[in-house]
């Protein structure tokens, strides 16, 4: 084989083993996408179900995931730009989910979650992304302790303005020791929502999808 031919041979086989590794890299890339949309369904599904009252708990995932709606005056909520919500109708309950964003985190932004019912009264609430000290606020998590669910039932007017507030602040609610920024941030949060379901007209407007 002269050195002309070897080169020519090395250059096929090179672009061959070229051709297979871009291949092999484009089929793992298009597995791993999938998966991982199917984990992040999952996830937002799982989150979703925990802020929904029992009345709705059973929504089939197809039906809760599609069930979004553009959120009037989001910025309300905390949002710097548009956002979506959910509102989930099923034989005569009602709920909307209320995604909201407090920026007032001793680390920064904290996601929530703020399922409210028909009467106005939460459902239940769950941290979805935080950066707080672990250890400490992190307790807003409903995996690290049950602080989260004492918003569960409440309604706006039942307790008085200043009531939604740590006790250190003469508010309703307990904070954590070492750590008072953090619940207080999403207190707020959870109250803003509430005064957002209460002053938005038409938010409970669901139209229940056909049998």
């Amino acid at each position: 084989m002269t050195a002309m031919s070897a080169m020519r041979h090395g250059a096929i086989t090179l672009g061959i083993f070229a051709l297979i590794t871009a291949g092999s890299v484009a089929l793992t890339r298009a597995f791993t996408a999938e998966r991982i949309n199917e984990h992040r369904e999952a996830y937002q599904h799982r989150q979703l179900q925990a802020v929904l009252p029992p009345t709705l708990a059973n929504i089939p995932t197809s039906q809760l995931l599609d069930s979004t709606f553009e959120l009037p005056e989001s910025a309300a909520l905390g949002h710097r730009g548009n956002a979506i919500g959910w509102r989930i109708s099923s034989n005569g309950h009602r709920a909307v989910i209320l995604p909201v964003i407090t920026h007032q985190g001793y680390s920064g932004e904290i996601d929530l979650l703020v399922g409210i019912d028909e009467q106005q009264r939460i459902s239940g609430v769950r941290v979805t992304y935080h950066q707080e000290t672990p250890g400490l606020g992190d307790k807003i998590e409903a995996r690290r302790s049950d602080w989260i669910t004492r918003f569960n039932g409440l309604h706006l007017e039942e307790l008085p303005p200043d009531a939604w507030g740590v006790k250190k602040d003469g508010g309703q609610f307990d904070g954590f020791t070492g750590a008072t920024i953090t619940p207080r941030a999403v207190i707020n949060a959870v109250h803003d929502a509430l005064q957002y379901a209460a002053h938005t007209p038409l938010l409970f407007n669901i139209e229940e999808p056909s049998p």
